[in-house]
């Protein structure tokens, strides 16, 4: 914009009209410089939010997957770890588990599942005898969970006549060999059986296992032969185990 000549008529209307110009462009540029710096601001600001926004989702994803990661490794409490079981195939093919908890670091028995198989567990807790139903054998499970058939597979009559339980029970499937086993001690076991006789259906006798020495007896120095139709277990107490025969009440005498 040429600068107005100091001897022109019109000088101080020219001079007054430039300055206004000049305000007028000084004020344009002032405000385009405005609006270009609040835009500028504003992408930072945006951008800003932007990345502290990714930064909490990465927080709470982190968080996520610790809470994820935590719930997988998930400790186990004492009880847990003190409950612990065996898991064995018996010769029928029933799968069955013995349970035991650790104590003062050695392993006591405490029970058999399913819960419809019947089992007796020794006083110190270290043995489980059971009776297979269809087979009829006997086992022992030793504190490792080793098992052993205790059973007595062959009766030899006085006479000298052999019987074995597979034969007599595929002539007589309803026949008793053995059942109902309870241990009167850590090394004794009593059983029911319809052994020595093989003609009286209806008469049941109690036998005694020995594990220490393999032996099988049914005649007691306290009792004699403890026979009869009906035989229920009582109280095993210091004394011996207490027995109920046909309404009779005997007690079998642990020897010392």
């Amino acid at each position: 914009m040429p600068k107005p000549s100091i001897f022109s008529n019109n000088y101080d209307k020219q001079m007054k009209r430039r300055r206004r110009i000049i305000i007028m462009i000084i004020v344009a540029i002032v405000i385009v410089l405005g609006v270009i710096v609040s835009g500028a601001f504003k992408k930072l600001s945006s951008r800003n939010k932007s990345s502290n926004k990714e930064n909490i989702n990465k927080n709470v994803e982190t968080n996520e997957s610790k809470k994820a990661d935590d719930t997988k490794k998930v400790i186990p409490n004492k009880d847990q770890n003190n409950n612990k079981n065996y898991t064995v195939k018996l010769s029928n093919g029933t799968e069955i588990k013995l349970l035991y908890n650790i104590v003062n670091n050695e392993k006591e028995y405490i029970k058999v599942e399913p819960k419809d198989i019947k089992y007796t567990i020794s006083p110190s807790k270290k043995y489980i005898c059971l009776v297979e139903k269809e087979t009829q054998k006997m086992i022992l499970f030793d504190t490792n969970g080793n098992q052993k058939d205790i059973t007595k597979n062959e009766y030899v009559s006085s006479s000298g006549q052999s019987f074995t339980k597979d034969n007599i029970l595929k002539s007589n499937p309803n026949y008793i060999w053995c059942k109902n086993p309870i241990f009167l001690n850590d090394d004794n076991i009593i059983y029911i059986s319809q052994l020595p006789w093989f003609n009286k259906a209806d008469t049941k006798y109690v036998w005694k296992y020995t594990i220490s020495n393999n032996n099988y007896i049914n005649n007691f120095d306290s009792v004699g032969e403890i026979s009869g139709k009906d035989i229920q277990y009582g109280n095993l107490t210091q004394d011996g185990l207490e027995i109920t025969v046909d309404g009779v009440e005997k007690k079998l005498t642990i020897s010392k």
